[in-house]
């Protein structure tokens, strides 16, 4: 396990339900506005000196640290300038145990070619248990070719204990 997950996971006992986004890399980080949609008050239109990931249609992984052992999560994009428009990327996918790092190894990317060479972000939102939802983003850039980003796993992989179920329409959440 990284310092950044036992750190995290010493915080367990003290915040509700934060995570880290890791993989691709996050937009920004404010703790006190994880809640606050639609990237956790960081503000997604402005690009100035951000790292830009490319996201081909195959899709890729998305890694975070959480100090949650139950959450749901929801993985979603936007494309510029229709930043508000957001599409789910996959059904939701429910955490049922464990802390620490997660890899979620291949989110696709959007279906519609308009997106293809266009910038966007990728938001992930995470439904704790808690009551409330956080949220993260990554700018990137829709790829229609080329294969699926490969899993780097010495910064994308599942700590020890983390179950998760891929797909569970009863935890679907409105937006």
């Amino acid at each position: 396990m990284n310092l950044k997950s036992l750190f995290l996971l010493g915080l367990a006992s003290f915040t509700s339900a934060h995570f880290i986004l890791e993989v691709p890399t996050s937009i920004g980080f404010d703790d006190d506005n994880l809640g606050l949609a639609p990237c956790g008050g960081i503000d997604q239109n402005n690009r100035t000196g951000a790292e830009q990931t490319n996201w081909p249609k195959k899709g890729g992984p998305i890694g975070l640290v959480t100090t949650h052992a139950h959450a749901v999560w929801e993985f979603r994009a936007a494309v510029v300038p229709f930043t508000n428009r957001w599409v789910n990327l996959v059904p939701n996918i429910t955490q049922t145990a464990g802390l620490g790092s997660v890899c979620f190894s291949n989110i696709p990317g959007p279906k519609n070619p308009l997106w293809y060479g266009r910038q966007g972000i990728i938001q992930v939102i995470q439904h704790g248990g808690h009551g409330g939802s956080l949220y993260q983003c990554a700018f990137v850039k829709f790829k229609a070719f080329g294969p699926a980003i490969t899993v780097n796993p010495s910064t994308c992989f599942n700590d020890t204990g983390i179950a998760l179920e891929w797909g569970n329409p009863e935890e679907e959440h409105e937006h």
